[in-house]
């Protein structure tokens, strides 16, 4: 006969570690987290008001309004204002439009090749923005491009007929970005949507794209309009493409406007300008993030899945079935397959120069030789695996703590950590850098020397991370009913084996999926690292990167960028069936 060990409700709640009953750390926790967010924030502010010309020199004394006066009596600050507005609302446009079409037409149609579609998309995010960006100046710049060389031949034009150094090639390059985390979004609101009011407009007559418009946007409007923000939020903070596309065009929004004021050619850099343009900049998208959080909150208001039984029921698209397909698979093929050859072309040629019999005869390995021969690479790896490792671990780990706060715990400021915790994705990688540049050259002063290192950029990524980090905890945590933590505990299992044995198994898939996430923009964002890194033995692969390409190595940037999205792929795909496969033996 089995015997059960009788637990009081006194000693089970003192087991529970996630009970504030007895324990400390839910205010570790939040103690943490508000130290990591709002110290930068505050540095941010008052180097904003700080005239001193060496940030090292900050002090109260230096404290003064001329760098607002500079900034807000600028034109040109009115003009990037109005640059980054139209940028950010072309590329979500560009962004959203396309993945609804591609989300609508794998979940809601009988389109064939959904399974390769659905893969396929979420498999751009291993290609980096700043190499895709990279990739459309090969193909389509005034000077260099090889479309515009192969149409001036062909045609006889004297002038090219494309450009991407202009506003419109901005917006299509970073429209293309967005497509694959709001294809992600998107999906799970189409799989859940009731389609009753479908089929009653597709009996009443309507077609495939009138229903689409008209009855299918209309019901997801409420989520939609989350996913625009959260995409709006996205574009906001991005400097690669800027960077790649808009500096050679003269074409500044508010990530590159910052950049350029930290790396004047003449002078010393204009760091409280740069504080002052920054400030502007999080006003705006603490607004943004506010109107995402009133949306989300009042979105069962918009419920459209009740409890009764239905079942999605495909559209029948006919004869546009496959046109529909060779839509999807050109979006594969203008986001991953081209940027991806013409990054392999260039790799396999002594100097840049457009497609041709002579050209591929020229072909060799000499630039991943060279690669492999330069002495800085071995550094460069290193440092960005230590980097890469230690921010996706710290991301995994942080955001678990917190998500174990705001969601199994009673703690009285769980709302306000899970607050905190999403606020840092308000604020744009280039400005969390500058802001954690200030903080650690105070540390500097106390004996903590980070300020430079690879430790300085995986605090500020993971800080960073921990937004999108929370909210995928939460919601994996909210399907873990209590019953199973509370029957481990009744039996006698401690905390950190009821974690170990409970939560870790269940959880898996998400912590992988972070793990994951955060793996990838570790590696690929380059804005946090150019503020944050000195000196070349604390380069990273995307600073590395940034200095080839504004040095005219194009061969060695396409070597590096093949290897680079090969092995994020191959890592991604890994990473997944291990983690999947895991969270699928424990159920």
């Amino acid at each position: 006969m089995a015997v059960v060990a009788e637990v009081s409700p006194k000693t089970y709640a003192a087991r529970r570690p996630w009970s504030l009953r007895g324990k400390l750390w839910p205010i570790v926790v939040l103690a943490t987290v508000a130290l990591l967010v709002a110290t930068p924030l505050v540095f941010l502010v008052l180097g904003s008001f700080s005239t001193a010309s060496i940030p090292g020199e900050f002090s109260l004394e230096t404290l003064g309004l001329a760098n607002y006066e500079e900034v807000w009596l600028d034109p040109d600050t009115y003009r990037v204002f109005g640059d980054t507005l139209i940028y950010v609302g072309g590329a979500t446009a560009v962004g959203i439009s396309v993945a609804t079409v591609l989300a609508w037409l794998v979940e809601r149609t009988n389109m064939p090749g959904k399974i390769w579609i659905y893969a396929g998309v979420p498999m751009t995010l291993a290609v980096p923005g700043m190499l895709q960006a990279m990739a459309w100046v090969l193909l389509l710049s005034p000077r260099i491009g090889f479309f515009n060389t192969l149409f001036k031949q062909a045609f006889g034009l004297s002038t090219a007929p494309f450009d991407i150094y202009t506003m419109q090639g901005m917006i299509l390059v970073e429209g293309m970005r967005l497509v694959p985390t709001a294809f992600l979004m998107l999906v799970p609101l189409l799989r859940s949507m009731d389609p009753t009011l479908e089929e009653a407009a597709s009996v009443s007559g309507a077609r495939p794209g009138s229903m689409l418009r008209k009855v299918t946007l209309k019901l997801m409007l409420p989520g939609l309009l989350a996913v625009v923000i959260y995409q709006v939020m996205t574009a906001l903070e991005v400097f690669e493409v800027p960077g790649v596309l808009g500096l050679p065009g003269n074409i500044y929004v508010f990530s590159t406007k910052i950049y350029a004021a930290l790396h004047t050619a003449m002078g010393t850099p204009d760091y409280g300008g740069a504080n002052a343009l920054a400030i502007i900049y999080v006003l705006i998208a603490i607004g943004t993030i506010y109107l995402y959080s009133r949306v989300i909150g009042k979105s069962e208001r918009y419920a459209i899945v009740s409890g009764k039984a239905y079942r999605p029921r495909p559209i029948d698209l006919g004869a546009w079935r496959w046109a529909a397909l060779g839509l999807c698979s050109l979006f594969l093929l203008l986001s991953i397959v081209i940027p991806f050859l013409v990054l392999v072309y260039v790799s396999l040629l002594p100097f840049l120069q457009a497609p041709s019999a002579a050209a591929f005869k020229m072909m060799s390995f000499a630039n991943y030789d060279e690669l492999w021969r330069n002495d800085l690479i071995g550094t460069v790896m290193a440092n960005t695996v230590i980097l890469v490792v230690a921010t996706s671990t710290l991301t995994v780990v942080v955001s678990l703590a917190i998500s174990l706060v705001v969601v199994r715990s009673k703690f009285v400021g769980a709302k306000l950590l899970d607050q905190l915790a999403f606020l840092p994705h308000a604020i744009p990688g280039i400005v969390l850098g500058l802001a954690f540049f200030w903080v650690f050259l105070q540390t500097d002063k106390i004996g903590i020397a980070i300020h430079g290192g690879v430790w300085a950029m995986a605090i500020a990524f993971t800080v960073s991370f921990m937004s999108y980090g929370t909210r995928s905890m939460n919601a994996a945590l909210l399907q873990i009913h209590k019953d199973l933590e509370e029957a481990a505990q009744v039996s006698g299992a401690r905390n950190w084996r009821v974690m170990w044995r409970v939560f870790v198994p269940l959880m898996m898939p998400t912590v992988v999926g972070v793990w994951i996430w955060a793996m990838l923009h570790a590696v690929r964002q380059v804005g946090t690292p150019l503020i944050l890194y000195e000196g070349s033995d604390n380069q990273v692969l995307a600073v590395l990167i940034w200095e080839l390409w504004d040095h005219g190595g194009t061969g060695v940037v396409g070597a590096i960028g093949v290897l680079m999205i090969a092995a994020l792929l191959l890592i991604t795909l890994g990473l997944r069936i291990i983690g999947f496969g895991r969270g699928a033996s424990s159920h």
